[in-house]
C-alpha cells in the first residue's frame, strides 16, 4: 500500500512540475511604448531609472507584477484599478530590477502549475512602488504609485486591458521555448507609474458625471 501511495505521490508531483513549466519572455522594446515610467503629473512621464532594485524618485522600489487567467475571462476596472477575481492567479511579483536600459528588462516568466503548459492564458501586467508585497495592498495603501496595462494616460490608453498571451512548453519533448510578450495596442504598451486615485476624488468624478447628465436630461 505504501509503494502504491508513494508511486501515485511521485506521479502526481511529476505532472504538477510539467504543468507548471509553461512560460513567456518578458522584453520589453527599447521604446516609449514599451518602457517602465512614472508620472507624478500625469501628463509627463519618466523612465525607471536603472537599478537592482530599481528605484522610482522618493517612492521607493519598483515591483512588476502579472495576473493570469484562464483565455477569455474579463478584466473589469472599478474605482480607477483592475479587479482581478478569484478566477486571476497572481503570478507573483517578477521584476524588481531595470538592467538593460532605462525602464527596460529582460526576464522568462513561468506560471504556476494551474495551467497547462503552452497553453494561451489572459495575462495583466502591474506595478507599484515600494515595500509591499502585493498589488492589492499597494493599492489599499494608497500612498505610492501604481500602474497597469490597458490605463490611460495623457489621454491615450498604454496596450490592452489583459490580452491573449501565447506561452511556451518548457517540459514538452523536445522542450519549446518561451513565447514573447505581446507587445502594442493589443498586448504591453509600456506602465506608467501614477499616484494611487484617491476615493474622494473618485466620488467627486462620480457626482460630477452624474450632475452633468441629470442636466442634459433636463434640457
Amino acid at each position: 500500500m505504501k509503494k502504491i501511495l508513494i508511486t501515485v505521490l511521485a506521479t502526481a508531483a511529476a505532472v504538477a512540475g510539467a504543468r507548471a513549466q509553461d512560460a513567456f519572455a518578458w522584453a520589453p522594446a527599447a521604446s516609449n511604448g514599451g518602457l517602465v515610467s512614472y508620472s507624478t503629473d500625469k501628463a509627463t512621464s519618466t523612465a525607471v531609472p536603472i537599478g537592482n532594485p530599481a528605484q522610482v524618485s522618493t517612492y521607493g522600489n519598483l515591483n512588476v507584477d502579472f495576473f493570469a487567467a484562464p483565455l477569455g475571462t474579463v478584466l473589469a476596472v472599478a474605482n480607477g484599478t483592475p479587479v482581478f477575481t478569484t478566477a486571476w492567479t497572481d503570478v507573483g511579483v517578477d521584476l524588481q530590477q531595470t538592467k538593460v536600459g532605462a525602464g527596460r528588462m529582460n526576464v522568462t516568466v513561468n506560471l504556476p502549475g494551474n495551467f497547462t503548459g503552452g497553453a494561451d492564458v489572459q495575462l495583466e501586467v502591474v506595478g507599484w512602488t515600494g515595500t509591499y508585497t502585493s498589488w492589492s495592498a499597494a493599492v489599499a495603501a494608497g500612498s505610492g504609485l501604481i500602474g497597469y496595462s490597458g490605463e490611460s494616460f495623457n489621454g491615450s490608453a498604454l496596450g490592452a486591458l489583459s490580452w491573449d498571451q501565447p506561452t511556451g512548453n518548457l517540459s514538452a519533448t523536445p522542450p519549446g521555448t518561451p513565447s514573447p510578450l505581446t507587445v502594442g495596442a493589443s498586448g504591453f504598451s509600456g506602465l506608467v507609474l501614477e499616484p494611487v486615485p484617491e476615493p474622494a476624488t473618485i466620488a467627486l468624478g462620480g457626482l460630477g458625471a452624474a450632475a452633468l447628465l441629470f442636466f442634459r436630461r433636463r434640457k
